[in-house]
């Protein structure tokens, strides 16, 4: 990631979060935080917490959060003996808010991305 680049991953984990809430309306609990590496761009890993007593779940919502977060254009790749921080998402405030998140992340991941003509 350069200097003029946005760093979106705060709000891509928010659309993926919110995505997997409505997913699995039973863990109201459900929250993700991403980890990254102390260089730029991309996760080094997803933290799942709300699903403590099913492993099986929590990896499998873990997958799925790769997955998207993937589909999306970020690596999650954790790299051994590199120090880590934690990416919180930017959650919803509202019910409209989480339906909209909902609704971005459907469309990046339907919608070919633009590409500028030369």
């Amino acid at each position: 990631m350069t200097k003029t680049q946005i760093d979106f991953r705060s709000e891509h984990l928010g659309w993926v979060e919110t995505h997997l809430r409505t997913e699995n309306p039973d863990l109201p609990k459900l929250w993700l935080t991403g980890q990254s590496h102390y260089s730029p761009g991309g996760f080094a890993f997803i933290v799942v917490d709300g699903v403590e007593d099913d492993k099986t779940r929590r990896r499998s919502i873990r997958a799925d959060a790769v997955k998207l977060l993937q589909n999306l254009g970020h690596s999650v790749e954790l790299q051994p003996s590199r120090d880590v921080y934690n990416i919180d998402p930017i959650r919803p405030r509202s019910q409209h808010e989480a339906i909209a998140m909902v609704s971005e992340l459907h469309t990046a991941l339907t919608c070919p991305p633009v590409v500028p003509r030369s």
